[in-house]
């Protein structure tokens, strides 16, 4: 009820914002104000990418990408989730930086409340400066974050710097963040011996995260069965939702 109440409340705000600036658009680039046309594109390209993955996530029709190497398995988002984030963040960034550059100089036909008119182009400056290094960042990823299994350890990167740690320096696989009475909602906690703990929010991998949390689980479990992540037995199973071992 939550997460559908969350959806009607983004469709509805950020689906309104992009309708308009997509028909804001159409009408400047058909008068020829071509720079007006791409910025307010870029807000629509903004708007709508928070809208788009609200018809994988309503259904829980989430499937995780994921390739396999000799040294590991990597699986990221699913790319309904995780790629119209990522050219809102595009749209989000190119918009910012042109409105930064060209309202100063009256180039665009946008209108700017007097008292703004210096503090908005800041603000957008500000925002396409600190935009700018997460869109390469998940350019250089191929998403916006990342597991990858191996028989050695873990790999989860997700912000800046990416977080390692080995099998054996874990001591428990859960949805709950140590100190915190509820359940970290749609997230992996892997915790370690030391009582560290790191967090992926993965629910955009699968739905509420639950598969991808049991697949680290059961590897963390199960030494005997690592060698799978490294000849795609272990994507098999995440498709399959098969946590069980044979015999």
């Amino acid at each position: 009820m939550k997460l559908l109440m969350v959806a009607f409340l983004c469709v509805i705000f950020f689906g309104g914002i992009g309708l308009l600036c997509s028909t804001w658009a159409v009408i400047s680039i058909a008068r020829g104000e071509f720079l007006t046309g791409i910025v307010v594109l870029g807000f629509a390209m903004f708007s709508f990418g928070l809208v788009v993955p609200f018809v994988k996530v309503l259904p829980q029709k989430i499937i995780a990408r994921g390739a396999f190497d000799a040294a590991g398995t990597t699986i990221w988002p699913d790319r309904g989730i995780d790629i119209p984030v990522q050219l809102s963040l595009v749209g989000l960034v190119v918009a910012m930086a042109l409105f930064a550059t060209f309202a100063p100089l009256g180039e665009l036909d946008i209108p700017t409340p007097h008292t703004m008119r210096y503090y908005l182009p800041f603000i957008s400056a500000a925002g396409a400066v600190a935009g700018a290094p997460i869109v390469w960042r998940n350019f250089k990823r191929g998403a916006t974050k990342y597991l990858r299994l191996t028989p050695k350890g873990f790999e989860i990167a997700q912000g800046w710097s990416p977080s390692r740690g080995e099998w054996e320096q874990i001591e428990d696989v859960t949805d709950k963040v140590p100190g915190q009475a509820t359940p970290a909602e749609s997230a992996v906690v892997i915790v370690m011996a030391d009582g560290h703990a790191t967090t992926l929010a993965a629910g955009s991998f699968t739905p509420n995260g639950r598969a991808l949390r049991q697949l680290v689980r059961f590897y963390w479990q199960h030494p005997d069965r690592r060698g799978e992540l490294t000849d795609g037995r272990a994507l098999e199973r995440l498709r399959n939702e098969d946590f069980k071992v044979s015999r």
